[in-house]
């Protein structure tokens, strides 16, 4: 096997100088930049002796002119400082050199490059880039992150001759600076013609825009390459060395004694008979499901349009195995009886709003007691349909279904009668075991008293709230157990939803060794106190180690691997980086060796990792927290929806999922059947 080469992200330069003189204030001025008390220069008393304990920020000139009073700051000394001022010099140079900036340049140092060769005939294409200075975080120096942010299609012509709903509007340009259209200047105002949009998700749905996908195969490979050409172009030169002085535009070696791999075998799945496999799909085709469905009595009910009668007999031909040969049936593949009888399906005539009518038959639909019911809905529209309301019915049918005690499975009639069908039948097999309570393949993993609860988010494009999918909850070895849904801003709640979640675990194993949340984001004291609390209220002095998991593919550190064959740049699958005081980086992909990902495994970006506890003794414990993110990389694996590996934990992925579709239910509320089964894969 090759010897991995790790290389991060980031360049080394040294400090331009050892000391610069500054001038700062008590009081906001035009010019000034805020700083809060944590950045302030070492000496700062030397300029205000007197500051009060309670003054939170001061304004600070990096341009001070010669009869302001100047503060000395040693730039070595105050670190967090020098870095808000070199972030200032960088700012500073790029808006002259790069076609479009942002102007905050302590919040995002973006910046924005024409791509002439890739714009349309109605569009501008720029390349978005984001350098971000950091101090001694990997190396013994000052660092820059150099991240590539994609692409931005804006607009060729001006507001003046574009007739678009200003609610859909986001970001504007003008004079080459990116700014809210919310806070366009008078002298923007006055002229229109300048003031060019860009083409935001909103805007692409409200002018009806084709979505065109932009396809990569290796994005991470993409991403490589994108700052490689950067770093060339506009780091490798005199010019900007003259400001910042890096040491070398090779991005650093990561040192190995920072280079960690998840345990031997961390990948291994169980299927059926205890039998175990790297590959989901072939684990199920050579040893079924690790627990086939306990259900004895179940029945499929078709939902389809009435013009779509064929589609309907081909997918059960499918379903049957007697379309393509070596293609198994649904019940050889999953080890499952059904019934199914198209002759009793639920057909609509509206194609536009079916929902009166699907609700009307399934009111009316004959159940036998005992039996449980599992929808087909073959929707007619594609999920790349802006319309909203077209879009919305997905959620309408699904709830209405899930009011009756139904689960369902929506397959587009376009995936159907496509060719490649066999590709799509594993993943809708497996979501259909998992919805009818079997479970497809388990984590090869020591049972213990611990519980996961799992936290995500989903912000819609086209509603203004966020919610969360609030304790998700998993034993460790992978077995799903319930969930409920919250607004993302009711902490309280989500920290009742635990506590329900606890008691039930307790109950059935008699007692929890300690909680383990896996969060969407950094979890504060604040979000962490009322679910202290409840532990407390149930007695339970336990700690609780809290995970948050982000994907990296902007902003952040990004690991490559150099020696990684056919120059594909993805390190080894389990590899996992520290970048930090409990930061990590896990690259969480289907690399094996030299063995490499498969045309439909993708090349992930790293998943980012902090790790908190209420007992900060354990964080010192290096085996625990190998073992906390082998159960992240395992998690990843427990994804019931593909057999294709996926780079997020389920953790958070399911709850991410539910809260996708919590907002578009009725009164904002699942019905009881959906809290504890798997509907929403």
């Amino acid at each position: 096997m090759t010897e991995q080469n790790l290389i991060l992200n980031i360049l080394k330069f040294d400090h331009p100088v050892e000391t610069a003189e500054f001038s700062f204030s008590a009081e906001k001025a035009v010019g000034l930049f805020s700083i809060h008390k944590t950045e302030w220069p070492v000496n700062i008393e030397d300029l205000f002796p007197k500051l009060s304990a309670t003054e939170q920020y001061l304004y600070v000139n990096f341009e001070p002119s010669p009869d302001e009073k100047k503060l000395t700051v040693n730039l070595h000394k105050s670190p967090r400082f020098a870095k808000y001022y070199y972030q200032w010099l960088i700012s500073r140079y790029f808006n002259k050199v790069a076609s479009v900036s942002k102007p905050n340049f302590i919040k995002d140092n973006e910046f924005w490059f024409w791509d002439k060769e890739a714009s349309t005939g109605h569009f501008f294409i720029f390349k978005r880039f984001v350098i971000k200075v950091q101090i001694n975080r990997i190396t013994d120096f000052p660092e820059l992150v150099i991240s590539y942010e994609g692409n931005s299609k804006v607009f060729k012509e001006g507001l003046n001759k574009i007739n678009a709903p200003t609610e859909a509007i986001h970001k504007v340009i003008y004079n080459r600076q990116l700014i809210p259209y919310n806070k366009l200047t008078d002298e923007a105002k006055l002229d229109l013609s300048k003031v060019r949009p860009v083409l935001s998700n909103s805007l692409r749905s409200a002018m009806d825009f084709k979505w065109e996908p932009n396809l990569i195969p290796n994005k991470l490979k993409f991403f490589y390459n994108e700052i490689t050409w950067f770093v060339k172009t506009h780091i490798d030169t005199p010019q900007f060395k003259e400001i910042i002085p890096v040491k070398s535009t090779n991005f650093i070696q990561v040192p190995k004694a920072r280079i960690f791999n998840t345990t031997k075998d961390s990948n291994l799945l169980i299927f059926g008979n205890k039998k175990t496999d790297l590959n989901p799909f072939m684990g199920l085709i050579k040893n079924g499901p690790f627990t086939p469905t306990p259900l004895n009595k179940i029945e499929f009910i078709l939902l389809y349009h009435e013009n779509d009668r064929s589609t309907a007999d081909k997918l059960l031909n499918w379903f049957d195995g007697k379309v393509k040969p070596n293609v198994k049936s649904i019940k050889d593949f999953l080890k499952m009886n059904y019934f199914v009888d198209i002759n009793k399906s639920i057909v609509f005539r509206n194609k536009t709003n079916p929902v009166p009518e699907i609700q009307q038959q399934i009111e009316n639909w004959p159940r036998i007691s005992g039996t449980r019911y599992l929808a087909i809905y073959i929707t007619p529209h594609p999920k790349e349909n802006t319309d909203k309301a077209i879009h919305s019915l997905y959620y309408k049918i699904k709830y209405e279904l899930l009011k009756y005690g139904m689960t369902s499975q929506v397959i587009e009639t376009e995936t159907i009668n496509a060719s490649d069908f066999n590709y799509s039948m594993p993943n809708i097999a497996i979501a259909i075991l998992a919805k009818l309570e079997g479970v497809p393949w388990r984590l090869e993993r020591t049972i213990y008293n611990e519980l996961i609860v799992g936290v995500g988010a989903f912000k819609s494009r086209n509603m203004a709230s966020r919610y969360i999918g609030s304790a998700f909850c998993f034993s460790n070895d992978g077995h799903f157990q319930s969930f409920n849904c919250y607004s993302a801003h009711s902490t309280a709640m989500l920290a009742g939803s635990i506590r329900d979640a606890v008691e039930n675990f307790v109950e059935k194993n008699n007692s929890v060794e300690r909680l383990v949340i896996h969060f969407y984001k950094r979890m504060s004291r604040k979000d962490l106190k009322p679910i202290i609390e409840v532990l407390h209220s149930l007695n339970l002095d336990i700690p609780v180690i809290v995970i948050t998991v982000n994907k990296t593919e902007s902003r952040d550190l990004v690991i490559f691997d150099q020696n990684c064959p056919f120059g594909n740049m993805i390190p080894n699958s389990g590899t996992f980086v520290n970048i930090g005081r409990n930061q990590f980086l896990l690259c969480n992909n289907t690399r094996y060796g030299d063995a490499m990902p498969g045309s439909r495994d993708g090349y992930p970006f790293p998943v980012k990792l902090n790790i908190q506890s209420t007992d900060e003794k354990l964080l010192e414990n290096k085996k625990l927290i190998n073992d906390l993110i082998d159960q992240v990389y395992q998690f990843s694996r427990m994804y019931w929806t593909s057999v294709t590996q996926q780079n997020l934990p389920v953790t958070v992925k399911y709850p991410e999922m539910v809260a996708e579709k919590y907002p578009h239910f009725e009164s904002n509320n699942i019905p009881d059947f959906g809290k504890e089964n798997l509907w929403f894969l």
